[in-house]
């Protein structure tokens, strides 16, 4: 049967609750859930839409109870990590995981990474917590540290290669500076990567390029106080946003394009021209163009922006239904390539025996006719995909 997110959420938290050895626990669920979900998936009964839902809701819980059991150890050992000024001085600082790319969009595929930013919310130094004793003893620390090695737990956990695998990958490379950022900032040092440079003489500190505007535009909490997540996520549409509109961001998404495709082979479902990133890219450029003016349109899921661009005026019905069904296609194939090869792969095959199982896979009679079907949606959504950027290049 079909599961939602709390019905996971809540058979994971009692699995785990007194649990001391997290990793059997959370793996066994994981197995048996993705069973469960491709069961489903190979017999038909659930479109690609909730399978890539369910994915990523079973991605989202185990998340939650790695980092919720995160916390407790370094707290043990550092103390409570407390704001040292603002108005909530004195109070323990708070911290939030924002879910990125395919997990933000609750679009993610098998073995699909998870794409995380961790922000906390301000500087200062960690506290004996309350009730401690004269007797406890803690490395106090200040609250980068603290949060730094938080960080670094969750990811250990999640995607560490032990003896039954790893849960999944993580990938941080999407935080501000990349690589050489840190793994984990203060909300105010998130403001200010991405603040609105309307006018850069005001603003010269604002240092996030167009892409990384883009890929807020899928961001959302997966893990973190509510109140906080409100204030994260305010400062998430801001960075998305709040940039002044000028006619050469069209110019500079169409350049992106261009340099994402000519990385990966033509026959790259995500990559190639006509591939999954024509879609998203033509929905994250009518979104940050437009999402300033009208706060609906701000959704990461591409489903449902796409249906919010058709209501607000800004695609077409027509558009809107062949960039729906080419995505669901594209994401039917992928999903196929990747169940059989039990690995992260984009790339349909080039044999003509591989491309028959394929499409028998995809309950096509022939190679051909799947082929024909390929060829239709990705011709379709690049032409569709120019057609976006020409008209909101004049506009």
């Amino acid at each position: 049967q079909p599961r939602n997110i709390e019905e996971l959420r809540s058979e994971l938290a009692d699995l785990c609750r007194g649990a001391t050895d997290l990793e059997p626990i959370l793996h066994s669920f994981q197995d048996k859930e993705l069973l469960r979900i491709g069961v489903r998936d190979i017999l038909r009964k659930d479109p690609i839409r909730e399978t890539v839902a369910a994915l990523s809701d079973l991605a989202e819980v185990l998340l939650e109870q790695i980092a919720s059991r995160q916390y407790a150890p370094l707290m043990k050992r550092y103390g409570v990590p407390v704001l040292s000024e603002g108005e909530r001085a004195g109070q323990p600082s708070r911290f939030a995981i924002l879910a990125l790319g395919k997990l933000g969009g609750r679009e993610m595929n098998y073995h699909s990474d998870l794409d995380l930013m961790m922000v906390y919310e301000g500087d200062g130094r960690t506290q004996p917590p309350p009730g401690s004793t004269r007797f406890d003893r803690f490395d106090l620390t200040d609250n980068y540290h603290f949060f730094t090695e938080l960080a670094q737990h969750i990811i250990k956990a999640t995607s560490y290669q032990g003896p039954m695998g790893r849960l999944y990958a993580i990938d941080m490379r999407l935080r501000p500076t990349g690589k050489s950022g840190s793994l984990v900032i203060p909300l105010s040092e998130f403001r200010r990567y991405f603040i609105t440079q309307q006018d850069s003489t005001s603003h010269p500190e604002g240092g996030a390029q167009l892409w990384e505007r883009q890929a807020l535009t899928r961001a959302r909490i997966v893990y973190g106080d509510a109140a906080f997540a409100q204030q994260v996520m305010a400062a998430v549409a801001e960075g998305a946003y709040g940039l002044a509109w000028r006619a050469d961001i069209v110019d500079e998404i169409r350049d992106m394009r261009e340099r994402l495709q000519a990385s990966r082979p033509s026959t790259n479902l995500k990559r190639g021209p006509g591939g999954l990133a024509d879609v998203e890219f033509l929905v994250q450029l009518l979104q940050i163009k437009y999402g300033r003016q009208w706060p609906a349109l701000r959704l990461p899921n591409t489903w449902q922006a796409l249906q919010a661009l058709h209501q607000a005026g800004l695609l077409s019905a027509e558009e809107q239904t062949a960039l729906t069904a080419a995505y669901d296609f594209l994401l039917r194939v992928q999903n196929r390539l990747r169940i059989v090869h039990n690995r992260s792969i984009d790339e349909v095959p080039e044999t003509p025996e591989e491309i028959d199982k394929l499409a028998r896979r995809l309950d096509y009679e022939t190679g051909e006719r799947f082929l024909a079907e390929l060829e239709h949606h990705r011709t379709q959504t690049r032409e569709l995909f120019l057609r976006v950027l020409k008209r909101e290049g004049q506009s």
